[in-house]
């Protein structure tokens, strides 16, 4: 009996040892898993550069319909106080506020006249009651140099219109660009108002194309 069983039990233990064995399935991955490079969401350089073609064609104006330009500006540089700009192409004159209005010393200036194409800059004295007229000193281009109105407008990369509004009689629309917001005029292609980076830039009483060479040139 003992033996029967012993064999009974060898038997079994070899046909266990016999019988094919499952193999474990390797784990499966969903397509919706797998992510290609060309899946992932690409913006191209012309995505980031868009331009909305209304927008664009406002922008363009001023250079068709602004051969020069006088304004008040006070920005960042001026503080609480206004600068009277003149620009006529590549010749610009700024008369910065002065805290001391009279002009009696021999270094005593009201204008600062520039030239973007020759990179330069200086002081002068030009008003009627100055006691020493003339120019007074080179100045560094960089540091003298302030935005323009239309500067403002130029190598912008995105711009779309998001809304209308009237700045001082004149209606603008306001634009969202990469630079900023713009409030730009519709007829001339200017701004006459800019925020960007928490500062605000203002432009008043502009003139078009009433800038003489003698207001911008140093005589």
């Amino acid at each position: 009996m003992k033996k029967a069983f012993a064999c009974l039990a060898l038997l079994t233990i070899f046909l266990i040892a016999c019988a094919p064995q499952q193999k474990e399935a390797p784990p499966t991955i969903s397509k919706t898993e797998i992510k290609t490079e060309s899946q992932e969401p690409q913006t191209t350089t012309q995505q980031k550069q868009e331009i909305a073609q209304e927008v664009k064609d406002l922008l363009e104006k001023h250079k068709t319909r602004v051969q020069s330009i006088s304004y008040k500006y006070r920005g960042p540089e001026t503080g609480n106080n206004f600068y009277v700009f003149y620009v006529k192409g590549s010749k610009i004159r700024y008369n910065p506020y002065l805290e001391i209005k009279t002009l009696d010393s021999p270094d005593s200036y009201d204008a600062i006249f520039i030239d973007k194409t020759a990179k330069t800059a200086a002081s002068y004295c030009i008003a009627a009651h100055c006691l020493y007229k003339g120019k007074k000193q080179d100045l560094i281009y960089d540091d003298a140099y302030i935005a323009t109105i239309t500067d403002l407008v130029s190598g912008l990369a995105q711009a779309n219109k998001v809304g209308e509004e009237v700045i001082d009689d004149r209606n603008t629309w306001k634009i969202e660009t990469n630079k900023g917001t713009l409030w730009v005029d519709t007829f001339y292609g200017v701004p006459l108002k800019v925020e960007s980076g928490g500062k605000t830039y203002k432009f008043e009483q502009v003139s078009v194309n009433s800038v003489q060479d003698s207001d911008v040139v140093a005589s």
